[in-house]
C-alpha cells in the first residue's frame, strides 16, 4: 500500500501551485480575505465542514464533524508580512512591500493537501480532525489567541503545527522538548527633555545622547542582571528623534522586544527595563516612561507529542533530529498553554542560496519539496492516532 508520502508526491504539483498563488498575493494579519476565502472554497469541496470568519479572517474545518470523541488540531497560519520582496522568481510577490517572507503560504498548502489526502484513507479515520487555518500569527496576541477565545480549541486533545525552515535539509524534521520557542513582548521607551537649538546644548536636556546611553545599559539586562545559563535578548529595532540636523529635540522613542525561555526572566525584565531607563534619564535631568506590552508566551512542547511526530516522520523515511531552542516567537504557544502537543521545523533547504536566507528576509524562499512531506506528515499523524 503507497505511503502517505507516495499520495503526497503525487498531488505535489497541486500543493505547489496552491502555495505560488498565495505566495502572489501575500495579506498581512487580518487581511487574509483572498487567501481565507480560496482555504474554505476547497475544504467545502473536500466535503468538510467549513466556518469562516473565525477570529475574524481565519478558517476552521473539520472532518468527521458528526462523530463524538477527542478531536485531533491541526494548524497552518495563513498571514504574510509587510516585507517587500526581492526574490527573482516567476512566482514573486504582485504587492509592494509585502510578502510570504517565513513561509506561511507553505504552511497553508501543506495543510490543504493534508485535508486533500485523508480522503483516501477515509474508512481508517474514526475520529475527528481539526483543521486551523490561522489569521495573524505575525502580530502580538494576534489569531491563536482569539481563535481560542472564541471556543474553536475546545474538545480538541492534542495539537500539532509545522514551521518550513531552509536551514535545515529537505526530508529532516527539527524537533525539541520543553521550551522550544521564546517568549515575545514588545516596549516602547520615551524620554523627555527639553529641547533646543544644536549649537546651545548646554542651555537642553538632550534626549538623544540619554537615550543612547539607555540603549548601551540595557545590554546589561542580559549580561549583568540574568543567569548566564538563562537565555534571553533584550533589542532595541527602532529609534525616533528629531525634525532638523541642528536641533536638539524635546523627546526620543525608543521601540523594542524582550525574548526569554524562562517565566522568571519573563515576569522581572519589565522592572529591570524600567529601572535602568528611569535611573540614566533622573541622572541627566530627563523623564522616561516606559510602555511595556505582553506578547506571546513561551512555546512548550510535551515530550510524548515530540516523540508522536518524530515516530510519524520516521514512518514516512524521513529522519528527526534533536534542535537547539530558537529565541523567535510564535503564537502557536497559546494552543500549547492548552492542550499538549508539537510544534516542529520541517526542513524545507536544498543547501542553495536561494534556500539559504531565513525567516523575515526579503530573499525568503524554500524548497518547494518539502511540501509534499508536510501534507504527508499531518496525514501519518491522523492515521496514527487513528490505529490507538
Amino acid at each position: 500500500m503507497s505511503t502517505p508520502l507516495a499520495f503526497a508526491q503525487e498531488i505535489e504539483p497541486e500543493i505547489v501551485e496552491i502555495r505560488r498563488d498565495f505566495h502572489r498575493h501575500p495579506e498581512v494579519a487580518f487581511e487574509e480575505v483572498r487567501t481565507s476565502g480560496k482555504v474554505a472554497a476547497y475544504c467545502e469541496q473536500l466535503g468538510l465542514k467549513v466556518l469562516r470568519g473565525a477570529a475574524k479572517t481565519g478558517v476552521i474545518a473539520e472532518l468527521n464533524a458528526d462523530r463524538p470523541g477527542p478531536i485531533l488540531g491541526l494548524r497552518a497560519d495563513m498571514d504574510a508580512l509587510p516585507i517587500h520582496e526581492e526574490n527573482e522568481i516567476e512566482y514573486r510577490s504582485t504587492l509592494n512591500g509585502k510578502g510570504h517572507m517565513c513561509g506561511h503560504d507553505a504552511h497553508t498548502a501543506m495543510l490543504m493537501g493534508a485535508a486533500k489526502l485523508l480522503g483516501k484513507y477515509k474508512d481508517r479515520i474514526h475520529g475527528r480532525v481539526r483543521f486551523f487555518f490561522q489569521p495573524a500569527e505575525e502580530i502580538p496576541q494576534g489569531g491563536a489567541k482569539k481563535l481560542i477565545e472564541e471556543g474553536h480549541l475546545d474538545g480538541v486533545a492534542e495539537m500539532f503545527g509545522l514551521h518550513v525552515n531552509p536551514l535545515l535539509p529537505t526530508g529532516v524534521l527539527g524537533l525539541k522538548d520543553g521550551a522550544t520557542m521564546a517568549s515575545m513582548d514588545r516596549f516602547e521607551l520615551l524620554v523627555e527633555g527639553v529641547g533646543g537649538h544644536g549649537a546651545m546644548p548646554h542651555q537642553t536636556h538632550d534626549p538623544i545622547v540619554t537615550a543612547a546611553e539607555i540603549v548601551l545599559a540595557l545590554q546589561t539586562i542580559v549580561a549583568r542582571r540574568m543567569d548566564p545559563l538563562e537565555p534571553g535578548v533584550v533589542t532595541v529595532g527602532k529609534i525616533e528623534a528629531g525634525e532638523a540636523f541642528n536641533v536638539i529635540p524635546p523627546r526620543c522613542k525608543l521601540v523594542g522586544t524582550c525574548r526569554s525561555l524562562s517565566k522568571d526572566v519573563w515576569q522581572k525584565i519589565p522592572e529591570w527595563i524600567e529601572t535602568i531607563a528611569t535611573g540614566i534619564a533622573r541622572a541627566h535631568g530627563l523623564d522616561a516612561k516606559l510602555e511595556y506590552t505582553r506578547g506571546t508566551p513561551v512555546l512548550n512542547n510535551t515530550a510524548p507529542a515530540v516523540e508522536e511526530m518524530g515516530a510519524a516522520f520516521r514512518k514516512l523515511g524521513g529522519r528527526d533530529t534533536r534542535i537547539r531552542a530558537t529565541m523567535g516567537g510564535e503564537d502557536f504557544a497559546y494552543y500549547l498553554e492548552q492542550v499538549p502537543g508539537c510544534f516542529g521545523f520541517l526542513g524545507a533547504g536544498d543547501g542553495t542560496p536561494a534556500t539559504g536566507y531565513c525567516w523575515h528576509h526579503p530573499k525568503y524562499n524554500i524548497d518547494e519539496r518539502a511540501l509534499a512531506w508536510g501534507s504527508a506528515l499531518f496525514v501519518q499523524l491522523v492515521l496514527d492516532r487513528a490505529g490507538k
